[in-house]
């Protein structure tokens, strides 16, 4: 198999532009992984464990790779020029590319919105690549509470400014067309409505490859929400759930470490021990 374009990070040519390939290349292998990251500050905040875990996975025999969205990271454009619909066509193009290098299998780890991108992307197209493992990372599976927590740090703004806003009066503004600044990320009518059609449905090719859930929280029990949406995965899928006490790395104000969370992930994409 050829080694291809994807060895090194770096940017390359995609439909929408100039993006940064982040890859961890050491050997030849059919098997690809993809991260697919979270949005925002939250990407921020995990950025330094999606590193770690790519080069553990690289050590242990795996390819990584993790495209920077258009508009986001190292990439070309601005967060108000892009859209999820730009992100899905440009993750398609990219597993089309790792294809034609020669890989022949796709694993996935999707963290928090990452996991939304995944199920719109699976409900709305064919891949190039079969899949055969998927790692949830702290998984956002609806939309509308992914959007009303992200509203609420505006709300927050203005109250801490001595203001007044509520969630329904932002999206009335995008859309009557204007564009919103929402901790320091530009949210333009076009992304908002984007994001609006996600279909987060769970699709059916869970069923064809196995799926792991890596939960991490601060309570003894497994939350309710947790729990309802884990009995519907688990109507379509064997699902491999694990929670475990650890500080939410997504959010913490200093970077966190997640040890247990990058062992259990090498484990299930590269059978090492933990």
């Amino acid at each position: 198999m050829s080694k291809g374009v994807f060895v090194n990070s770096g940017f390359y040519a995609f439909s929408s532009g100039q993006l940064f390939v982040h890859a961890k290349v050491n050997n030849i292998t059919a098997d690809a992984v993809l991260i697919l990251p979270p949005f925002a500050e939250e990407m921020n905040k995990t950025r330094h464990l999606i590193s770690a875990v790519m080069q553990q996975l690289a050590a242990a025999g795996c390819n990584c790779f993790m495209l920077d969205n258009f508009g986001t990271g190292d990439s070309e454009g601005d967060l108000d020029q892009a859209s999820v619909d730009i992100w899905r066509h440009d993750i398609l193009q990219f597993i089309e590319l790792l294809q034609q290098q020669g890989y022949q299998r796709l694993s996935v780890v999707a963290i928090r919105f990452g996991a939304m991108q995944l199920f719109d992307l699976l409900n709305k197209d064919d891949l190039a690549l079969p899949l055969q493992n998927i790692v949830l990372w702290q998984p956002i599976f609806d939309v509308k509470k992914f959007w009303q927590q992200f509203a609420r740090i505006k709300v927050a703004e203005a109250m801490a400014s001595g203001n007044k806003i509520s969630q329904n009066e932002l999206e009335q503004q995008l859309l009557q067309g204007d564009k919103l600044e929402i901790a320091g990320y530009p949210i333009s009518p076009e992304f908002y409505q984007s994001l609006l059609n996600i279909k987060a449905a769970i699709p059916a090719q869970l069923s064809d490859c196995q799926l792991s859930w890596f939960e991490t929280s601060q309570l003894d029990n497994i939350a309710l929400p947790v729990q309802k949406m884990l009995q519907q995965l688990q109507q379509h899928s064997d699902v491999n759930f694990q929670q475990f006490k650890d500080e939410p790395y997504w959010q913490t104000t200093e970077l966190a470490s997640a040890d247990k969370l990058i062992a259990l992930t090498v484990q299930q994409l590269a059978g090492g021990e933990q």
